[in-house]
């Protein structure tokens, strides 16, 4: 990819996501934060509220580090990429990803996580040990399931014998089982393991996500294992796990899953360039047919909200939550009543955001959810 086709996606990609930031409704589990959050993600949704009138009033600080994670993830593809377009290719494949889409636009943890990893990343290339240890400071106490990625760390540093980070690793993984353990492996065991692997999908789009999944396990049998591999296949391995017996969180495992999506592109060259020309058609098509379904799956998230009008029935959109409450305030607001009490708790939330309510009154109808 060149560098001036790169600029140009950039912008309209931008362009895109504060498109979608300012006109898509508040989510229900937006509003749940928005109201009911005493953390960091309390503080972020409230930071800019009253400035613009529009989603920007809660999702700005998402968006603007969304926009940060394609910089500093253009940083540490050079560590992989020896020539600049490559990086442009791989840094564009990131941004398209759906789920770096919904991380930057839609209120969530993720996005933040995403960041420090990055920016640990970058350190350990640098060999900036102190600003790596701020960085395990920062997302011990930014993310309450961190101890997925300081025990990563802790197995990395212990096949690489670095005495000094391995023990780092462990206090920090220590500190967080302790003390901020947010990995929920109590309750009545039930499998998800087939739900697990529906997010990946919707994560990074069918097709990319199994030859993703292709690259994490290639470079297991046959390729040397760096640190972005042991933190993205600890994650995803201890998500598959944790799916046999119980629901997943995917804010817990997914940021340090997603950020290894480089390797995908480093197995493919490999993969390519080590066969002559007249050897590379069938892989150059399948690249086509991959990137096909990932700019595709990046449309329908984008540009989402025509896609009501092709379906009978509302409710199978899978923006159908952000929207449904949105409108049941326009159909109030017309008939001038300004309470309704919903079901669902979050969705009073939602209404509760634009000026709705709860009735005291019994006899006021309730929305069924």
């Amino acid at each position: 990819m060149t560098k001036k086709t790169f600029y140009l996606f950039i912008t309209l990609y931008i362009l895109a996501l504060f498109f979608v930031a300012i006109n898509l409704p508040i989510g229900p589990n937006e509003a749940k934060v928005f109201y009911t959050d005493s953390g960091f993600l309390q503080f972020m949704t409230h930071l800019c509220y009253g400035w613009f009138g529009n989603g920007l009033d809660f999702r700005l600080p998402f968006l603007l580090f969304g926009l940060l994670n394609i910089y500093l993830f253009f940083i540490m593809s050079k560590n992989y990429c020896k020539e600049k377009e490559q990086s442009f290719l791989a840094t564009t494949i990131f941004s398209l990803l759906p789920g770096i889409i919904t991380a930057s636009v839609i209120v969530n943890v993720a996005v933040f996580v995403i960041t420090l990893v990055l920016e640990f990343l970058i350190l350990q290339a640098k060999r900036q040990v102190v600003w790596q240890g701020v960085v395990m400071l920062l997302l011990l106490f930014v993310h309450d399931a961190s101890v997925i990625f300081f025990i990563s760390l802790s197995i990395y540093f212990a096949f690489k014998q670095d005495s000094k980070l391995f023990g780092i690793a462990i206090i920090f993984t220590a500190i967080s089982l302790l003390y901020f353990n947010g990995l929920d492996i109590g309750g009545k065991p039930k499998g998800k393991f087939l739900e697990l692997f529906g997010l990946y999908v919707a994560l990074f789009s069918p097709l990319v996500f199994i030859y993703f999944f292709y690259a994490l396990y290639r470079i297991w049998l046959r390729e040397k294992k760096d640190i972005l591999w042991y933190i993205s296949f600890t994650a995803f391995s201890l998500s598959i796990l944790l799916s046999l017996r119980q629901q997943v969180i995917m804010t817990d495992f997914a940021p340090y899953v997603i950020v290894a999506v480089i390797l995908m592109l480093v197995t493919y060259n490999k993969t390519l360039f080590v066969r002559l020309p007249q050897f590379q058609k069938n892989y150059r098509l399948g690249y086509r047919i991959v990137m096909g379904s990932l700019i595709f799956s990046s449309l329908i998230i984008l540009f989402h909200k025509p896609l009501f009008y092709l379906l009978d029935n509302k409710s199978k959109h899978f923006a159908y939550p952000f929207y449904k409450a949105y409108w049941l305030t326009l159909e109030l607001t017309k008939k001038e009543q300004n309470c309704y009490t919903a079901k669902s708790r979050k969705m009073q939330y939602q209404l509760k955001y634009y000026g709705i309510s709860e009735c005291k009154d019994r006899d006021v109808p309730k929305i069924h959810n």
